[in-house]
């Protein structure tokens, strides 16, 4: 009887969430980005339509779109009990997303963003020199319970990474890897390619804010004035063209 209850519960909602019209998406996503990210050009309903996201930069005064968005019900997900909803860009599969009573499910996520409209939002001074480059977050599963606790492997790629600071010249490719067991998320940071090499390694236990500890190093006159941009977590080694990375800074 509790099991049919359920499902007659998933089924009213699926009802109501495709009455309901796309514009509430935006809401949404702003609601859960405090007001960082926004769908412009809504249309359709929750169950199915398509968007764009765009950023808004660090100082609030304007939006960048950057990714087209599109979405579909997934009626497959009310079988066990969830509403979910399936993701694509172009006509290319994105992600999908479930929400059950154990808490919120992300699957299959590959997403590609510019570097500028992902990190021009971020309130911090490092954030805001100018970065350019190729974003890409891939993550096979990533599961958060209803307490915050989340689980799942995720990878961010930055290809062509560069700065407006630095007219011409490349940082490099780099792969940062996250793991997240019962909320405790570690993560480490490496180069794939690239005359700036860049390492580290670094966690952020539940409910408290990340620290990460790494070093980098590259051409004494490229990375002068790195400590001015990076808001005091880089400090010189004493060796020209090396750096320790500490957040918090020491």
């Amino acid at each position: 009887m509790r099991r049919k209850l359920l499902v007659l519960a998933a089924f009213t909602l699926a009802f109501l969430v495709g009455r309901a019209p796309a514009a509430l998406v935006d809401g949404l996503v702003a609601h859960f980005t405090d007001g960082n990210l926004r769908l412009q050009q809504a249309e359709g309903s929750l169950w199915h339509g398509r968007g764009i996201l765009a950023s808004r930069d660090a100082g609030g005064r304007s939006l960048s779109p950057w990714l087209p968005l599109a979405w579909d019900f997934d009626t497959g997900a009310l079988g066990r009990l969830a509403v979910g909803w399936r993701f694509a860009s172009n006509g290319t599969p994105i992600g999908s997303v479930h929400l059950a009573p154990d808490g919120l499910g992300v699957s299959g996520l590959a997403l590609h963003a510019p570097a500028n409209a992902a990190l021009s939002s971020i309130p911090h001074p490092a954030a805001r020199a100018g970065w350019q480059g190729d974003l890409t977050v891939e993550s096979p599963t990533w599961h958060c319970a209803p307490d915050g606790r989340c689980d799942g492997q995720a990878r961010l790629l930055w290809r062509g990474a560069r700065s407006a600071l630095f007219p011409g010249r490349q940082f490099g490719d780099y792969a940062l890897r996250i793991d997240a067991r019962a909320g405790n998320l570690r993560f480490s940071l490496a180069t794939l390619d690239g005359a700036i090499q860049a390492s580290g390694q670094g966690e952020a236990p539940f409910g408290q804010p990340p620290r990460f500890d790494g070093s980098l190093r590259g051409e004494p006159e490229f990375l002068s004035r790195l400590p001015a941009i990076a808001g005091g977590a880089a400090r010189p080694t004493g060796t020209p063209g090396q750096f320790e990375i500490h957040w918090p800074p020491r």
